[in-house]
């Protein structure tokens, strides 16, 4: 055995050890044991090239670790409640295994990622909701604050303004630019309850039910 081949030897043997008694990477651990097995038991080199390709190995390697990763991934983002990014990573998983070359698996599972990236930007308009949440609370004060007679046109001008100013926003940026992903998309004041959305509204859910109402008048929403 020269020393070029002692050396892959080594190598693959590191890359084997990476992922020994991992849980998160068994598929990956069984393709580099197939590599090491491949490299360690020949006597020519050259072989090696053979065997990679009478098995596939390398493209059953890479396919192993992208099934792992979204193996991990997918548990981590049920944890958490969050369905839609958990949802991308099991359309990956639903057709990882038929997948025989690592040129058809990038592309088709890249289209997969692509699709599902656009749903979660859809779903993150609905954070705009607390976003909105300074606006609602000055319109607030202006509804029911106390003021001289003389000074309640201007407060109920003001008041128009801005609710006109929201509207603007709504009709001329936001839809537009939700549409352009979704051409069905409108406000669904539902999700805000969900853990995704919820857990980062730092108020009482007392504050949210008071607000969605004040929300959908402030966008021209009647539903």
């Amino acid at each position: 055995m020269d020393q070029r081949h002692a050396d892959y030897i080594e190598y693959y043997k590191t890359r084997l050890k990476k992922y020994e008694n991992n849980p998160l990477y068994k598929n990956s651990y069984q393709t580099e044991k197939a590599l090491y097995d491949a490299i360690a038991t020949i006597t020519v080199l050259d072989d090696f090239k053979i065997k990679m390709q009478e098995g596939n190995l390398h493209a059953k390697n890479a396919i192993a670790l992208v099934k792992d990763q979204e193996t991990a991934e997918k548990r981590h983002w049920e944890d958490l409640k969050e369905p839609i990014k958990a949802r991308g990573c099991g359309q990956v998983l639903d057709v990882i295994d038929s997948f025989t070359d690592v040129g058809t698996m990038i592309t088709q599972t890249n289209d997969i990622r692509q699709k599902n990236s656009i749903e979660q930007s859809i779903d993150g308009f609905t954070d705009g909701f607390y976003g909105d949440f300074l606006v609602l609370e000055n319109i607030e004060v202006l509804e029911k604050g106390e003021v001289p007679a003389r000074w309640k046109a201007e407060r109920e001008e003001s008041i128009r303004e801005m609710m006109a100013e929201g509207q603007k926003l709504f009709e001329e940026v936001t839809l537009p630019r939700a549409r352009e992903w979704d051409p069905q998309w409108k406000w669904n004041h539902d999700l805000i309850w969900e853990d995704r959305h919820r857990r980062v509204i730092p108020v009482p859910d007392s504050t949210i039910k008071r607000r969605i109402p004040q929300h959908k008048k402030y966008l021209g929403l009647t539903n």
